[in-house]
């Protein structure tokens, strides 16, 4: 749960490091249409974070936000060993009127996103979330809960310019909307959240672009729109978590409309639909502030001694289908159907095993690939 809004949070260093590796299977026709995948092994994430509050600011204090991912010593050419994910300021308004953020943060839509990568059902997120929401904005944005935090509503406005070395008005910007709702709420094993967010976009050069890998960081994308001329878009969103005990099911959906007359104005959408399940009896807790589930603590841990428990061990399953072919776009379609088991020994080791079945209808063909994937993760 996060921290009451006017809690003093005292410097706190935090981390996390995640080793995968996956290996895709692919038939004659998949290898046509995005070319032979190796099996990559990768350091997914080596973040180091430090968090804390401004303590001049007793009364209201400000809290603030660095993260910086570390690309290993043999980071590719022309890229930077350290990457700058996180640096923002919050600055609450009074006792209960939100807060506002500063500087490059989440955008505040789309519920994998607003979801630590680290706390997921799965390795990652579903091939949609990131083909429509940017992962990390360099903006503004206001945030707040009421009916004593039954609901919580953010608004944003995004545009990176200075990191892209553009003008802001051929950057192009981005203005978020997210509002959710605990429709049923006795406890976090107990609970019914519902949620509906918005993005609006301007093209950047005048021009759009959509892609997104098979939700393997190691595989190329297998959608791929291509850059196209248009003047805008906008993005709806719905999402739905249901936690009952160790049971969870969750969905969410998007649509893309793209203002792009040379193309036919295409739409392009995603949907997922999954269920998890805590065989040892844990639950996420779920983060009324922010308005999603999160940290898993289990409630033995498991250590190598007579009177310890197992962690927790969760299973789940999914499937997400993402089009990105409309009107003069052909894009792909990509659907894929997976089975995951995580272990969580504590709170701070987590082992995972992923298994999908993946389908692509582009180039006029439909290619199928399996995909095994694993994580060894450490959060701090």
């Amino acid at each position: 749960m996060e921290p009451d809004q006017d809690e003093i949070l005292y410097p706190q260093p935090g981390a996390a490091i995640l080793l995968d590796h996956n290996r895709l299977v692919q038939d004659a026709d998949n290898i046509e249409q995005v070319g032979k995948v190796d099996p990559g092994t990768e350091f997914r994430g080596d973040r180091f974070i430090a968090s804390g509050s401004l303590l001049f600011f007793k009364k209201h204090p400000w809290r603030y936000m660095v993260s910086v991912n570390f690309n290993g010593l043999d980071a590719p050419q022309g890229k930077k060993s350290f990457d700058f994910i996180d640096w923002n300021l919050e600055i609450p308004i009074g006792k209960k009127e939100g807060w506002i953020t500063f500087g490059k943060q989440k955008e505040g839509v789309g519920m994998e996103y607003i979801m630590p990568g680290t706390q997921g059902q799965y390795m990652e997120r579903s091939t949609g979330e990131p083909m429509f929401v940017k992962q990390r904005n360099v903006g503004i944005r206001y945030s707040n809960t009421i009916l004593n935090q039954r609901m919580t509503y953010t608004l944003g406005f995004f545009n990176n310019y200075w990191e892209t070395g553009k003008s802001f008005s051929d950057n192009g910007s981005q203005v978020t909307a997210r509002i959710t709702g605990l429709a049923h709420y006795t406890s976090d094993r107990d609970l019914v959240h519902l949620g509906l967010g918005y993005r609006f976009t301007t093209a950047t050069d005048g021009k759009l672009s959509y892609k997104a890998k098979p939700e393997a960081n190691t595989a190329p994308s297998f959608i791929s729109t291509g850059s196209f001329e248009a003047d805008k878009a906008s993005t709806y969103m719905a999402e739905a978590f249901i936690a009952r005990e160790a049971v969870a099911v969750f969905a969410e959906f998007m649509q893309a409309s793209v203002r792009a007359s040379a193309v036919g104005n295409p739409d392009f959408w995603y949907w997922q639909v999954g269920a998890s399940w805590f065989p040892t009896g844990e639950n996420r807790r779920y983060n009324k502030v922010t308005g999603n589930p999160g940290k898993l603590i289990p409630k033995r841990n498991f250590k190598f001694r007579n009177g310890m428990g197992p962690g927790a061990i969760e299973l789940a399953s999914r499937i997400t289908q993402t089009d990105g072919t409309d009107a003069g776009i052909a894009g792909g379609r990509f659907t894929r159907w997976t089975l995951g088991l995580n272990w969580f020994p504590n709170a701070h080791f987590r082992y995972t095993i992923n298994y999908g079945y993946g389908q692509l209808m582009r180039d006029d063909r439909i290619g199928y690939s399996s995909f095994w994937q694993f994580r060894v993760q450490f959060e701090l």
